[in-house]
């Protein structure tokens, strides 16, 4: 793996020195278009709208099933992340099978933008209503502008573009490869992000300012988190510190775990001994339970013995 920080510098590029401020100026750019000229978005719909039929692309079964595929691949980055945390702490003696960094950097990124932003914040109170509900395609709904605040009284909102967040988020792959795949692969997310976009759009379930605002509100959560974790405090978040941190961390719980199983035994040997202890009392008090008592304590085998009968 490719260490992230290590951008081309050799390019006069503007983003690499500065992305942040990049994608934060980028989003804020395109969201005052899309506010102060909404006819893009009902011009770009328009293409996909046919009157009487509303969108035909949502009954094409190929592209149901492209939606389908791109939701689950979207969520195997995070999910292999998530695996090689849990099995390096599972092991902890062994190295893990990804970057440290990689993990640090991916999990929050899935939870913090499609989790908590787009679908937790923005979708449930950002009162947009969907293309297919929209008056001008045959719904119910006025068209409402992006970033406009306020319930509209359905409970999926249009804004903003969960899919399109998630699969915004693999973009930031290609800072964990070699230099010289960085452009091949990058080109493919891109294109990638961009079909699963259109494929929204194509359904009637999202704007292009939706798909566009969440793209970019992803580049900025990464941004953030770049800065965070390779920048501000890159020695302290390296990929060797972390590994430390990790293989320390595996030890101590292996260590709490060793310790549970010893109390779990621990406590059901006392119980147990705790309820002998009560029959022999049992016994003690009432002698004509004694044999009921011996006959519980003692092997089936012997049940007949003890009663003085044979067994059949």
């Amino acid at each position: 793996m490719a260490d992230p920080n290590d951008f081309p510098r050799d390019r006069a590029s503007i983003f690499a020195r500065a992305p942040l401020s990049m994608a934060i100026l980028g989003t804020a750019l395109v969201s005052v278009v899309f506010y102060l000229v909404p006819q893009i978005d009902l011009a770009f719909l328009g293409l996909f709208y046919e009157p009487g039929k509303g969108f035909p692309a949502a009954q094409i079964p190929l592209l149901q099933d492209f939606r389908t595929f791109a939701s689950n691949i979207s969520l195997f980055l995070p999910l292999l992340t998530l695996v090689c945390l849990v099995l390096k702490l599972s092991f902890p003696a062994k190295t893990s099978l990804l970057p440290s960094r990689m993990a640090l950097f991916f999990i929050p990124l899935f939870l913090l933008g499609p989790g908590l932003l787009v679908n937790g914040i923005l979708k449930p109170y950002w009162g947009r209503p969907r293309p297919l509900n929209v008056s001008d395609f045959g719904g119910p709904w006025p068209f409402e502008d992006p970033w406009v605040i306020g319930p509209s009284g359905l409970g999926n909102h249009s804004f903003s573009s969960g899919e399109a967040a998630t699969t915004a988020c693999l973009l930031p792959l290609i800072l964990f490869l070699p230099r010289e795949w960085r452009g091949p692969v990058g080109a493919l997310i891109g294109l990638f992000v961009a079909a699963v976009g259109l494929n929204r759009i194509a359904f009637g379930g999202h704007f292009l300012s939706d798909v566009v605002i969440s793209i970019g509100l992803m580049l900025i959560l990464a941004a953030v988190l770049h800065h965070l974790i390779f920048v501000r405090y890159r020695d302290s978040l390296s990929d060797a510190a972390l590994e430390k941190r990790l293989t320390a961390l595996g030890y101590r719980m292996a260590e709490q775990r060793a310790a549970l199983r010893h109390w779990v035994r621990r406590t059901l040997a006392t119980s147990y001994q705790s309820a002998r202890n009560l029959r022999r009392a049992e016994r003690a008090i009432h002698p004509g339970a004694a044999a009921r008592a011996a006959a519980m304590d003692a092997p089936t085998g012997s049940v007949g013995a003890s009663t003085g009968t044979n067994p059949p």
